[in-house]
């Protein structure tokens, strides 16, 4: 697997591709307080004692995107997916804040 690592722009091309399964690794709490991106699939908290199950489930021939708050989590989770053969995986390079910052929307509930 190559790691591929996208800046906005090219997150957001990518999200639109029909086969791609877009996955927000933050805690509930961020969420709620920074917004999400419109098209996440999942939600998958990275200090949930259900996380590393809930990321085995997925199947390793599917094309994900992931993000997180500050860009740190999704280094771990890229490497996890690597070590268990997870095939096209990409994140979102530094945040939710860069995404923002490039005029594209997030949601708050």
């Amino acid at each position: 697997m190559t790691i591929r690592r996208l800046h906005a722009k090219q997150f957001s091309d990518e999200i639109f591709k029909t086969d791609t399964i877009l996955i927000d690794i933050r805690t509930p709490q961020e969420k709620v307080i920074y917004g999400y991106i419109k098209w996440t699939d999942l939600f998958y908290d990275m200090y949930s004692k259900k996380f590393v199950d809930n990321m085995l489930k997925l199947d390793r021939n599917n094309k994900y995107l992931i993000y997180c708050w500050h860009w740190n989590r999704t280094q771990y989770v890229l490497q996890y997916l690597k070590i268990n053969w997870f095939t096209d995986v990409a994140d979102l390079i530094w945040w939710i804040e860069y995404w923002e910052a490039y005029w594209f929307n997030v949601i708050r509930d």
